[in-house]
Formats: structure tokens, sequence, C-alpha cells
């Protein structure tokens, strides 16, 4: 996720808004596999634009999800089961096979804002299946803040 953009914002007061956050201009590089002839000491050997990865968004406090796309699983903060389809704290997407720099994909959310909460944020963030991006050598742009205000 590129860290240079501004936040995406919402202002709605209690009526619902669609936020369609999902990675393209504003996301990953790119989303590969270190395969089975990968080195441990050198993480670039092996690696294709194949590992299965995942788009995470943390719902911000004072909102709730009303609709979710059939490929984004409701989960607890932590990662836990969630009994529902909508209402939970975060979702985790599926991403297509193929995640190259310039893919785009969009997820359509429903979000009602219940209560505003002042500077509240969530954010929205790629993940690996599994593990780490052991090929990525800048982490700390792989998430952006979703703020309502």
């Amino acid at each position: 996720m590129s860290g240079d953009r501004k936040p995406a914002s919402a202002r709605s007061g209690g009526r619902r808004v669609r936020a369609p956050p999902g990675p393209g201009a504003d996301g990953p590089a790119a989303v590969g596999a270190a395969d089975s002839s990968a080195s441990p000491t050198d993480p670039t050997r092996g690696w294709s634009p194949t590992r299965p990865a995942r788009l995470r968004l943390i719902v911000p406090a004072g909102t709730t999800v009303t609709g979710a796309p059939s490929d984004c699983t409701p989960h607890t903060l932590s990662g836990g089961y969630y009994p529902r389809r909508t209402g939970a704290p975060r979702y985790d997407c599926a991403l297509p096979y193929w995640v190259l720099e310039d893919t785009e994909r969009s997820y359509d959310f429903s979000v009602r804002i219940d209560t505003v909460v002042p500077g509240a944020t969530g954010a929205v963030s790629i993940h690996p299946e599994w593990g780490e991006f052991a090929f990525d050598p800048d982490t700390t742009n792989n998430k952006a803040v979703l703020a309502v205000n």
C-alpha cells in the first residue's frame, strides 16, 4: 500500500456509505511466492508472483459493515471466527492468484456510520496467506489508513 496517499475518509452521520478498499493505484507493488527452490539466505531465489495473499480491512470504531463482498470473510479483530456476515471488526478478502504491480481489485463494502468517534481509523493492508513476505524489502508500505471523520 502506498504510504504517500491521503487516507480514505467519509462524512455521513448515520447514512450508509460505500467503501471500496482494494489494491491498485493505492495498493501493493507485488505479491509473490518463494517456491521450493528458494534459498533461506536469499529469499528472492525461487520467487514467483503466484503466492496467494489476502487484503485485510480493519473497520474503524463507530462504524458497522452492513454489506460485505462474498470473497471477504468476517473475523474477530484477532482473526478468530465471527458468526455473522455483517458487523465484524475485520474482513479478510481473497486476492487473485496473480497479483502484480499493476493489478487492480476493488471490494464493495457497505458501511454505516453509527457514532462519530473523533480520529477513528481502521486500516486496509495486504498479507500473505501464510508466513511473511520474505521478498518484500519494505513491509511498512503494505498498509493504508482508513479514516472516518
